[in-house]
């Protein structure tokens, strides 16, 4: 099996939902040149409002907010900066530690991503979510053995979270563990489905590939 390109992986991202938050970022599509092809902030009020509240009001919930307008966006940098502001003001918000580490992945900043992920969990340890994006982080960079090992704590923490389960059937996809990868793919697409909703139709693609048809 070709490797699976990790990046649409993130993509699958529950996206820290498990911190709790109606804050969290959601799931950027991007263009597949990589651009972003959305209105500057100039001709965007949504996101002149956020700026605007920040500077008035500044506060770790609201550079949250803003950065994850433009995670939304697809404006990765952009993203950055604001949750960088947040993290001034808060420097342990588990919310905006984990949204800077999926900014900072989609941009291929991989070493810094598994930075903040690893902070996130610190204050946090019990999140599900952003633990399996730190095995996400592990697979990107080669390292299988730490990204099984995030996923599979993910589980124990999360036993229905389907993006471990989709990130574990890539991981023995990628080992020839054909058997293994059926079953996590097969368990992902049995239980609650993910917030990308390509990731039905990958598994799908996966199982057929896997077993041959």
């Amino acid at each position: 099996m070709k490797k699976v390109n990790l990046l649409l992986m993130m993509l699958l991202a529950v996206l820290l939902a498990a911190c709790g938050s109606s804050d969290v970022a959601p799931t950027p599509v991007i263009p597949e040149n990589g651009s972003s092809q959305v209105n500057s902030a100039e001709a965007d009020p949504a996101v002149q409002d956020l700026v605007k509240n920040a500077e008035e009001n500044p506060s770790s919930a609201a550079y949250l907010k803003l950065g994850n307008a433009y995670t939304e966006r697809a404006r990765f940098s952009d993203a950055i900066d604001a949750y960088k502001k947040g993290l001034a003001i808060n420097p342990n918000h588990p919310a905006t530690l984990a949204n800077l580490g999926v900014a900072l992945y989609q941009l291929g900043r991989f070493s810094e991503a598994r930075q903040q992920f690893e902070k996130a969990l610190s204050v946090n340890p019990d999140d599900a979510a952003t633990t399996y994006l730190l095995g996400a982080t592990y697979l990107q960079s080669g390292d299988q053995q730490n990204a099984e090992t995030m996923f599979t704590k993910a589980l124990s923490i999360d036993p229905t979270l389907p993006e471990a389960h989709f990130g574990l059937g890539t991981l023995y996809a990628m080992q020839n563990k054909n058997e293994q990868a059926i079953k996590e793919f097969e368990t992902f697409l049995a239980g609650p489905p993910a917030q990308d909703p390509r990731a039905k139709g990958e598994a799908e693609r996966y199982l057929k590939q896997l077993k041959g048809q």
